[in-house]
């Protein structure tokens, strides 16, 4: 006879309906033989699913816990309404469930982040202890302190030629200062990359699908919003953006401006400019490690073109842009991608310490056991750690 799994009804109905799935979702996700009665007969109790379905259900499909499904009660969590509160109601609303799923990734990133410091911060003073934002900010003090604090000047930022560098350079100085930074492709390409505050685990999580350019405004223009000590939203569709009022608005204009001060300190650019051209806006750009279109904002933002060239050139270079493919071929490279070398490294040596067995290891990295000796090869190069 097959066994039950004492799995919580109620649990299982909450991850799904937190989700914004149905059941024929579900199911479709979880394989061709499955139908949405047999998700149904799951939710009432009438069955349950075997150890397998249920471990595929909640890291693939749900994106929690395992051990979340065998609680006596639904657990309490923060919701998107509260996470982003500096958004509209109606966009918090209308996010897509591939979007949600992500959040909820995010959220369980937190709790492993959590377990794995037991529960006291990576570091004593992080950097949203230090620095904040409001609404009306003296940007180029905050800018110039941060970078102080992350021991980057713009002398070394000019050396790297290469968004690619400038990315791994700038994620590096922000998680060796309390902010994690996770990677994933979102496919959907209206969101660049969102943030979750916490007091001791602030997260960003970045589309790795975006050019890398994209990835790095979007590290700070999420910096941005945790500096209210908020989470927030990079939106790629300005169109979006542009239906917001008031106080929303301003949040989002004010993210923008920091990073775009922070990137491109406006008292060392105001030394360099050059005439308007293509040519000088794409020098300028590489000398930054930015994108065209930020270099292209700071001609906007100190008056020297309008808004029509703005959006004529901006326009021409989105089309211009190849959306960057997904890189397939190795499933553990693009985890060492996403997952980033400071978490890696945080969880294989609590494993070696002995404080965590390699279970945890597995649901850390979101990797079966008989696999783990392949992914340690490849993210740690060889084994050489």
């Amino acid at each position: 006879m097959k066994i039950r799994l004492p799995i919580n009804t109620d649990v299982l109905k909450w991850a799904r309906n937190s989700l914004g799935l149905s059941l024929d979702e579900v199911a479709q996700r979880l394989g061709a033989k499955f139908k949405a009665e047999i998700i149904q007969d799951w939710e009432n109790g009438e069955s349950s699913p075997t150890y397998p379905q249920l471990e595929k259900l909640a890291q693939d499909i749900y994106k929690r816990p395992i051990a979340v499904f065998f609680f006596p009660i639904v657990p309490q969590e923060e919701t998107p309404e509260k996470e982003f509160r500096t958004l509209p109601d109606f966009v918090i609303d209308e996010l897509p469930t591939e979007i949600i799923k992500l959040y909820r990734k995010a959220k369980l990133y937190q709790l492993y982040l959590e377990e794995l410091h037991e529960g006291l911060k990576p570091f004593p003073v992080i950097l949203l202890d230090v620095f904040s934002l409001k609404e009306i900010s003296d940007y180029t003090s905050v800018t110039k302190g941060i970078r102080q604090k992350l021991e980057i000047s713009i002398e070394e930022q000019s050396s790297w030629r290469s968004v690619e560098t400038a990315f791994k350079v700038w994620r590096q100085a922000l998680e060796a200062n309390g902010i994690f930074v996770f990677k994933e492709g979102f496919r959907n390409d209206n969101y660049s990359g969102f943030c979750l505050y916490h007091e001791k685990y602030p997260i960003i999580f970045v589309n790795n699908s975006m050019p890398t350019s994209r990835q790095v405004f979007t590290l700070f223009h999420e910096l941005g919003h945790l500096l209210f000590h908020s989470g927030g939203i990079d939106f790629r569709n300005t169109e979006i953006i542009r239906t917001f009022q008031g106080y929303y608005q301003n949040i989002e204009v004010s993210c923008n401006r920091f990073a775009n001060e922070f990137l491109i300190p406006q008292e060392d650019f105001i030394s360099k400019i050059p005439k308007i051209s293509e040519e000088n806006f794409n020098n300028l750009a590489e000398y930054y490690s930015v994108s065209r279109e930020v270099i292209l904002r700071k001609y906007l933002d100190l008056g020297l073109i309008d808004n029509h060239y703005y959006e004529e050139m901006a326009a021409k270079w989105s089309a211009q842009i190849k959306k960057k493919k997904e890189t397939i071929g190795n499933y553990y490279y693009n985890q060492r991608t996403y997952l980033g070398e400071r978490y890696i490294n945080l969880v294989y040596n609590k494993f070696y310490q002995n404080k965590i067995t390699i279970d945890s290891v597995a649901e850390y990295f979101n990797v079966k056991i008989k696999n783990l000796p392949a992914f340690e090869n490849v993210v740690m190069e060889g084994g050489k750690r």
